[in-house]
C-alpha cells in the first residue's frame, strides 16, 4: 500500500527568508536614524517603506512554487537596495553640477550662492551670467548707493532665480523697468537679493547680511509657499528621503485634490510662527531702524487660483505680515478668472512653484501698482 502524497505546507518561512528580511529591515532602519532631517521638514518615509516590504515578504511565505517565492523575495531585495543606491547618490553626490552652490558658516544661512559662479541668463541660447560679488544672482550695484538711484531690494527664494526664464524676463527685472519715473527724478533699482530654497528666516537673514549694504529705499519680500519650510537648501530632502524630493510634484494629495495640501502641516504649526511670524516682526525692526518701507506680497502657486485651501494660506500669511507691522498684497487675485495652466512652462507643467514667462509679468504688472503707491505716498517708518 502506497503512502499518499504530503502536501506542501500553506506557509513556508525559513531561516533564511528571516535573516534576509532582518538583513533589509536593518539597512533601512541604519540608513533612517543616519539621515534623519533635525528640522522635521516632513515625517519619516521610510516607516512606511519598512512596513510594506515587511508584509510583502510575508506574503510570499504563502507561494507554494520555490522558485516563484525565491524570485518575489530576490525582487523585494532588489528594490531595496536601489532604494538606498539611489538616496545614497542623492546625498553623497555634488551639492550643485553647476557649482554655484557653496555652504557658509552662518549658521542661518546655511548655503548661498558662490561669487563668480557661471549661472545661466537664458536657457534656450545657453547665455550665462556670473553670480556678483556679494553673491547675488544679479548684476553688479554700486556701494555706497549713488544720491540719484532708489534701491528697491528683494527678498524671496527661487522664483527670482529661475534659470528656465531669461534673466531679462524674471519678474524683478521687469518691475525694475516699470517702476522707472515712480521716484520723482532719481532712477529705481531692483536688487535680487534672494536664494533658491530660502525660508523667511534664511531671507531676512540675507538681507541683515548683504542686502543692506545696498542701503535699501524699500524692500520687497515675495512670499513663496515653500518659503515656511525649515531646510538646508544645499541638500533639500523630505524626512530622511534625499531621493524623493525630487518627486514632490507627484505627491500632490488624492484626498482633497489640491495641490496646496502639501504646504498646510507648514502653516497650521507653531513653525509657522517661529519661522514666518518671527522672520516678519525682524524685517518691520529693521525697516524702523534702517529707514526703509516694507511690502509682503504672497505669490500663488500653480493651482486652480479660486482654490479654498490655498486662498486660506495666502489669507494666513497675508494677515500675519499685517499683524506684524507691515503691509502686505495678495497677487493671486490678479490672476482669478483665468486658467493656472496658462502660466505653467511647457517643459516642466509639474513645477507648480514657478510660472512662465507671461507669469512672471504678470506678477510684475502687480508689483509695480503696489510699489508705486507705496513709494508715491513715501511708505517708511517713523
Amino acid at each position: 500500500m502506497t503512502e499518499p502524497a504530503s502536501r506542501p505546507p500553506l506557509w513556508t518561512f525559513g531561516g533564511r527568508a528571516t535573516a534576509l528580511l532582518l538583513a533589509l529591515l536593518l539597512a533601512l532602519d541604519a540608513w533612517a536614524l543616519s539621515a534623519t532631517d533635525p528640522d522635521f521638514y516632513l515625517p519619516d518615509v521610510f516607516r512606511p517603506f519598512a512596513i510594506g516590504v515587511t508584509v510583502l515578504f510575508v506574503l510570499s511565505g504563502f507561494v507554494r512554487w520555490p522558485r516563484a517565492r525565491t524570485g518575489l523575495r530576490a525582487l523585494l531585495s532588489a528594490v531595496v537596495v536601489a532604494v538606498l543606491l539611489l538616496e545614497a547618490r542623492s546625498r553623497f553626490g555634488p551639492i550643485d553640477e553647476s557649482d554655484r552652490i557653496m555652504v557658509t558658516r552662518d549658521r542661518l544661512l546655511r548655503y548661498q550662492y558662490r561669487p563668480g559662479a557661471m549661472v545661466e541668463a537664458d536657457h534656450e541660447s545657453h547665455r550665462q551670467m556670473p553670480i556678483s560679488r556679494l553673491g547675488l544672482w544679479d548684476r553688479e550695484h554700486a556701494i555706497p548707493k549713488p544720491a540719484d538711484v532708489y534701491r528697491v531690494v528683494l527678498l524671496t527664494g527661487s522664483i527670482a532665480n529661475d534659470g528656465a526664464i531669461p534673466y531679462e524676463s524674471r519678474f524683478h527685472e521687469v518691475l525694475e523697468r516699470l517702476l522707472q519715473g515712480a521716484a520723482g527724478g532719481r532712477r529705481v533699482e531692483v536688487i535680487n537679493v534672494s536664494c533658491e530654497g530660502y525660508n523667511t528666516v534664511q531671507q531676512v537673514r540675507l538681507l541683515e547680511q548683504v542686502g543692506l549694504r545696498y542701503e535699501p529705499d524699500f524692500v520687497l519680500l515675495a512670499y513663496m509657499l515653500t518659503s515656511a519650510t525649515l531646510q538646508n537648501g544645499a541638500y533639500r530632502r523630505i524626512g530622511d528621503s534625499y531621493y524623493l524630493f525630487r518627486f514632490l510634484p507627484l505627491l500632490k494629495s488624492a484626498a482633497s485634490g489640491s495641490l496646496c495640501s502639501l504646504f498646510v502641516p507648514f502653516h497650521d504649526e507653531y513653525s509657522f510662527d517661529l519661522i514666518v511670524r518671527n522672520s516678519f516682526e525682524r524685517l518691520r525692526l529693521l525697516g524702523q531702524q534702517h529707514r526703509f518701507g516694507t511690502l509682503v506680497a504672497v505669490l500663488p502657486v500653480l493651482e486652480n487660483f479660486t482654490d479654498p485651501l490655498c486662498n486660506r494660506i495666502y489669507d494666513r500669511v497675508a494677515s500675519t505680515a499685517r499683524e506684524s507691522g507691515l503691509e502686505s498684497i495678495r497677487v493671486v487675485d490678479a490672476f482669478r478668472g483665468e486658467p493656472f495652466e496658462r502660466y505653467a512652462k511647457p517643459n516642466a507643467r509639474m513645477d507648480f512653484a514657478h510660472p512662465n514667462v507671461a507669469g512672471h509679468q504678470r506678477i510684475a504688472g502687480v508689483l509695480n501698482v503696489a510699489l508705486r503707491r507705496a513709494i508715491g505716498a513715501g511708505t517708511s517708518p517713523p
